[in-house]
């Protein structure tokens, strides 16, 4: 009995350090896996816009064909969306336009990168009220988006059909109700907030909309816009990520997953089969 006492006092140690072993590996182990886990997951965040949600719905299944993960939230506030990357909590985001990504860089002074474009929603100048921009009365009274990476595109459109005159020599994107130098039909312009464009129209006699907004009030860009944005003055909506990231494996697959022809799909299925965005691809 002492013998066998004895022996179990010798093996009790050498168990103890077996247990811890195998132990240790198991963490090892779950360490290695979740660390691989984190390295095929793409966070990334995107307006909470109809548009993009069901399209980002889309982007998560492609990636997932190709190996990763989207992990996705929507989120209302454009400064918001664009800090979260800039700040790594998201790898990625999706909600803006180049000229709006520039601009806020500028302002913020962040580091975002247009990762890549993803499809042009283009602008015009739209009325419920008059057909033709010729029928757009004297005085008019005009809406347009108050940030700056909008705010220049309807007074442009307006310039380029001689309606009004613009300070020469004024980058197109910088443009300002100040620098209007000639405004002989003495529109009246409204700047308000770009979420608040749809409802302005309403009231105004005229008003800048993005295609994709104008659809959603029934108005048709080829058919109904009074005026429509020059090609040279468009801007695509892109993916951004950190410009340290632009060129890793993550940006890659966020690229492949989003320009298929399955995203083009969604683009003419989000409105009822119209062509309403141009994609970049």
């Amino acid at each position: 009995m002492k013998k066998i006492m004895s022996i179990r006092k010798l093996l009790l140690p050498v168990l103890l350090v077996f247990v811890l072993l195998v132990s240790g590996c198991g963490k090892d182990t779950a360490a290695k896996n979740t660390a691989a886990e984190a390295d095929k997951t793409i966070t990334f965040v995107a307006q909470n816009y109809k548009l993009y949600e069901d399209t980002t719905k889309i982007l998560a299944e492609e990636v997932q064909k190709l190996g990763y993960k989207l992990e996705y939230k929507f989120v209302a506030d454009n400064t918001q969306i664009n800090e979260a990357v800039e700040r790594g909590e998201a790898f990625a985001n999706y909600h803006q336009h180049i000229a709006f990504l520039t601009e806020f860089n500028q302002v913020h002074n962040t580091h975002l990168y247009p990762a890549f474009e993803v499809f042009t929603d283009r602008a015009g100048l739209f009325s419920k009220k008059y057909k033709s921009i010729d029928q757009l009365p004297d005085g008019a009274t005009i809406s347009i988006p108050v940030d700056p990476g909008n705010n220049f595109r309807t007074l442009v459109m307006l310039a380029d059909a001689g309606l009004i005159k613009l300070k020469e020599g004024v980058e197109p994107a910088k443009v300002t109700i100040k620098d209007i130098v000639d405004n002989s039909h003495h529109f009246k312009f409204t700047e308000v907030d770009y979420t608040m464009l749809s409802r302005a129209i309403e009231d105004a006699d005229a008003g800048f909309l993005y295609a994709t907004v104008a659809a959603e009030l029934d108005l048709d860009f080829n058919r109904d816009a009074l005026l429509k944005e020059s090609k040279k003055h468009q801007s695509p909506d892109v993916i951004t990520v950190l410009e340290k990231n632009k060129d890793s494996e993550k940006t890659k697959i966020l690229k492949k997953a989003y320009q298929t022809d399955r995203m083009k799909q969604a683009f003419k299925d989000a409105y009822q089969g119209r062509e309403i965005l141009l994609p970049a691809w």
